[in-house]
């Protein structure tokens, strides 16, 4: 978000990472050429409509006292300017706290541009549920807009400059993140959908009387430090299913709601299925109040354990619908 000296006639084409680019055509951006409007970016997990194929650049700003690299995607049309920008922040970065960083790139603004004539200087909204700050101002009979969005680790800029209001609200209103991405774990033969890379690790966990030597990968999720989305595997052996795989799996989910202390059970080994495979669900709340929702596959001689922790039912439904066995 390279926001330095005024220039021009336009609030954002003023931003200094916006008038000198190095200047490319994004390529990869178009989603559907029939339409010549509706555009992805898969690298930057964003989807937005604009009137061309932009022009891609990057530019160096600091947050705090963190430099960051921002790549931008920007049109420039007979009915204005419209612009997307974002940066993946550093772990020192995200220290500072998501309404701290999103200030951080707001003052920046208003104290090198001198935007004190600009409305509601920060005001706090949310964009796909995600914190967001949206700044609105006029410049030479034109209305300028611009959205500050942190998702996860990424940070957006969306930005409009136009003397047509309804041009600028069907531009910003059309920018949607898309941060979920596909996990892959070749050795676990699975994938799943998660907010941020996972860390991983080999535990041994007591279930059903059984100890197991489960691989385990938890992904978290920056905008809510409390959830946690978890896959498990581990392989078992014939013993361990003599009593059948139904039995197998409700035991071991019966004991995961104990460890946990679950609350107002709602689901206790309801029969799923992956595919063909057999499956039991579980799901209840914490003594926090959080809500619990595991699910447990036997493909063949391995079992997965596939969980969520969560105060957001979407996020949680998001995360267990995206589990695939590979």
């Amino acid at each position: 978000m390279k926001f330095i000296k005024v220039i021009g006639t336009s609030l954002f084409i003023a931003i200094a990472w916006i008038a000198p680019l190095k200047v490319s055509i994004a390529q990869p951006l178009l989603l559907n050429q029939s339409t010549g409007q509706l555009q992805v970016s898969e690298e930057g997990q964003f989807v937005v409509r604009m009137s061309a194929q932009p022009e891609t650049g990057s530019r160096t700003i600091p947050i705090g006292e963190q430099s960051t690299d921002w790549k931008v995607f920007r049109v420039k049309d007979d009915t204005g300017f419209y612009g997307v920008a974002y940066t993946d922040l550093t772990s020192a970065t995200i220290e500072l706290g998501a309404n701290a960083v999103i200030d951080s790139i707001k003052n920046t603004l208003t104290d090198e541009l001198n935007w004190s004539a600009l409305n509601g200087r920060g005001k706090r909204i949310d964009v796909n549920g995600y914190p967001a700050r949206e700044i609105i101002g006029t410049q030479n009979n034109q209305l300028s807009v611009l959205r500050l969005i942190l998702a996860d680790r990424r940070l957006y800029a969306v930005m409009s400059t136009s003397e047509d209001l309804t041009e600028i609200s069907q531009f910003i209103d059309s920018f949607a993140v898309q941060p979920w991405q596909p996990y892959v774990s070749e050795e676990g033969g699975f994938s799943v959908n998660l907010p941020l890379l996972p860390t991983d690790e080999t535990e041994s966990i007591e279930l059903g009387g059984t100890e197991f030597e489960w691989k385990v990968i938890e992904g978290r999720n920056f905008t809510a430090p409390g959830d946690s989305y978890s896959v498990g595997y581990t392989d078992v052996s014939s013993k361990d299913l003599q009593a059948g795989a139904d039995a197998l799996l409700n035991r071991v989910g019966t004991n995961l709601l104990e460890r946990w202390q679950a609350q107002n059970v709602v689901e206790s080994g309801r029969k799923i299925l992956l595919d063909d495979s057999p499956g039991r669900s579980f799901v209840g709340t914490t003594p926090e109040g959080q809500i619990l929702a595991v699910r447990f596959y036997l493909v063949e001689e391995r079992m997965y354990g596939v969980g969520a922790l969560s105060d957001n039912i979407v996020n949680i439904s998001r995360f267990l619908d995206s589990f695939q066995v590979e």
